[in-house]
């Protein structure tokens, strides 16, 4: 089957049913799906070893900070989170956290909000994709309704995060955690950076002490 000529990498306008019909589309299989409000966007660029390696630490390094905090965690690698008709996302990572909540269920369709509680992180790892991850896509899972959004930025060695504030109506700038108590993005560049030089158990035992003496 010859792939349908889309522009890529870019928003363009669609309607929702052209959106699932190139999402169900097997041409598309490795490619990332947004939408919000008519417009959507398909990301095609291949994922390169910076990207994989920050994607695979921070996720380990949440973990060991859950894991000290004694918190319940799980996490998910891509998954689609959809208001049907309105938006859809594909993070790099999303975690729910604690005891409280709707949980996804197992299965092959994507995560329906609001019929499950949208996670209460979503990750960006971004190396092609910074600016409109900061951006649209910050914006994007405003209206999904995450508590909370990061973008790591792989070639700054930077964290940037996004909360929930009273008063705001977006996702706005945060420098300590509201999801994990007490994390803040200087630690979780700290850990990373440990994770790049001295590899992934090294990362995880700073953040494990961390958490134990927050």
């Amino acid at each position: 089957m010859a792939m349908p000529v889309v522009t890529t990498d870019t928003w363009i306008c669609a309607a929702w049913d052209n959106f699932l019909h190139l999402a169900d589309d097997p041409s598309y299989e490795q490619a990332k799906f947004y939408y919000n409000q008519g417009w959507m966007r398909i990301e095609m660029s291949p994922v390169g070893p910076a990207h994989a390696r920050d994607n695979s630490l921070l996720s380990q390094i949440i973990g060991a900070f859950a894991l000290g905090c004694g918190l319940r965690l799980e996490s998910y690698i891509t998954p689609s989170l959809r208001k049907t008709g309105l938006q859809e996302a594909q993070p790099d990572l999303a975690f729910y956290v604690g005891e409280a909540g709707n949980r996804p269920n197992r299965g092959t369709k994507p995560i329906d909000i609001p019929a499950t509680d949208p996670p209460a992180l979503a990750v960006e790892v971004s190396a092609t994709t910074l600016d409109d991850d900061l951006t649209t896509k910050r914006e994007l899972y405003t209206e999904l309704g995450v508590g909370e959004y990061w973008v790591v930025d792989v070639f700054a060695g930077e964290v940037r995060m996004f909360g929930r504030v009273v008063g705001a109506t977006e996702l706005t700038p945060l420098k300590v955690s509201g999801v994990f108590a007490g994390l803040t993005t200087e630690s979780l560049e700290e850990a990373l950076q440990l994770g790049r030089e001295e590899g992934d158990t090294a990362a995880m035992q700073y953040i494990l002490d961390l958490s134990r003496n927050k």
